[in-house]
């Protein structure tokens, strides 16, 4: 009886043991499991000090969730959050794009606008929203909206506390309706105008014929299909028989590289069109091949012209293809690249920096300094004026 307790006993402690042993395998496999994920967040997250601030966001925000006596909006404080990140690199060609922001940017990349018609940009004075660019035959352009006009006030709604895309999703909150502007116009005084917001969609270019002979191209922005359409425009002039050609950028914001370096290739002889340098330093060269337009030309630019306006303007330039009238453009040069996210949210960030063909970095030089500068007045405009004579003194 004593063997037999004995083996009892034993086979008692034998199952406990084996129990606890199974308890203590299982503690361990959360426990490396856990801290399997843990590093593999802190991998994804680059840096021991990117995980610790993204932890402190964490924890910053749970306890807002907690503490705060009010509603808390999850949206706008994680939005908040990410374009202040955006807009701590000190770069103002740089920002964060909300999931309408950035299906908005994708149909002002395709030429296709949803809402006035026209490219704007913050007014540092007045806190409104500087129009850079009226595309024809827009809401904007029908209601008389001109560039240098700043909106400060939608559907009486102050807007100058809003950022750019703020005003946008206003803006895209009253699609197919009619809003009413606050806006100062450029040339002075307040005054309300009556926008019907719709989808519009407008090619970038427009041309007519000047003087009897001078092509007049109009090229409101670089984005998708912007060098097709000027191109297009062009060999349409020369069939009616333009013997030079002026270029009209004023206002345009620049757009997609592509389309810049498709057009001056068809301008330009052989030679560096376009220089890019990454973080690293490195170059990249865009060349252009030997057919070109061996024609009289002008570029008109003024402070809106932007980006690869002022490259497409600097690069005729500096081969001696054209002269350039106008007044001092903005200066920038930068060139971004646009990442979806997960949420469909976007970054829109300053990758590379770029240089003219022989080599100008535009922003530390303050823009191009045109061959002939010329202020518009109020009668008449004698930008125009200036280049159609440039041109016809060379025919």
């Amino acid at each position: 009886m004593k063997n037999g307790f004995s083996r009892a006993l034993k086979a008692f402690f034998g199952i406990k043991i084996r129990f606890w042993v199974f308890i203590l395998a299982c503690v361990l496999c959360v426990g490396v499991t856990y801290g399997m994920t843990v590093q593999r967040e802190r991998g994804r997250l680059g840096s021991e000090e990117n995980y610790v601030q993204a932890m402190k966001y964490l924890e910053l925000k749970n306890m807002l969730d907690e503490t705060y006596v009010g509603t808390v909006d999850e949206s706008a404080v994680s939005s908040a959050a990410f374009e202040a990140m955006v807009d701590a690199l000190g770069d103002q060609w740089s920002y964060y794009m909300s999931p309408s922001e950035w299906q908005a940017y994708q149909l002002y990349s395709a030429n296709q606008y949803v809402g006035l018609g026209v490219s704007i940009e913050k007014d540092a004075d007045t806190g409104g929203f500087v129009i850079t660019g009226v595309y024809a035959d827009s809401p904007a352009a029908g209601a008389g909206l001109a560039v240098g006009d700043i909106i400060k006030a939608i559907n009486g709604t102050d807007i100058t506390d809003m950022t750019v895309g703020d005003a946008r999703s206003f803006i895209d909150s009253n699609l197919s309706e009619t809003v009413k502007l606050n806006v100062q116009k450029a040339k002075g005084g307040d005054t309300e105008l009556t926008v019907n917001c719709a989808v519009v969609y407008t090619s970038p270019v427009t041309s007519e014929m000047k003087n009897g002979n001078i092509g007049y191209v109009r090229i409101q922005n670089f984005q998708s299909g912007a060098a097709e359409a000027a191109i297009s425009a062009v060999e349409k002039l020369i069939g009616q028989g333009a013997a030079g050609f002026v270029f009209d950028v004023r206002g345009n914001p620049g757009g997609l590289l592509s389309e810049l370096h498709e057009l001056l290739d068809y301008l330009l002889p052989s030679g560096t069109i376009f220089i890019s340098v990454d973080k690293e330093g490195n170059q990249s060269v865009t060349e252009s091949d030997s057919v070109c337009l061996d024609m009289p030309m002008a570029v008109l630019v003024n402070e809106y012209s932007y980006s690869a306006a002022e490259f497409f303007a600097a690069a005729l330039q500096e081969y001696n293809w054209a002269t350039v009238v106008g007044e001092r453009t903005t200066g920038k040069s930068r060139s971004q690249q646009t990442f979806e996210l997960s949420d469909g949210s976007a970054l829109h960030i300053s990758t590379a920096r770029y240089l003219t063909p022989a080599g100008v970095d535009l922003g530390e030089q303050g823009g191009i300094i045109p061959d002939q500068v010329v202020s518009l007045t109020e009668k008449g405009d004698a930008q125009l004026d200036a280049a159609i004579a440039a041109v016809q003194w060379e025919i």
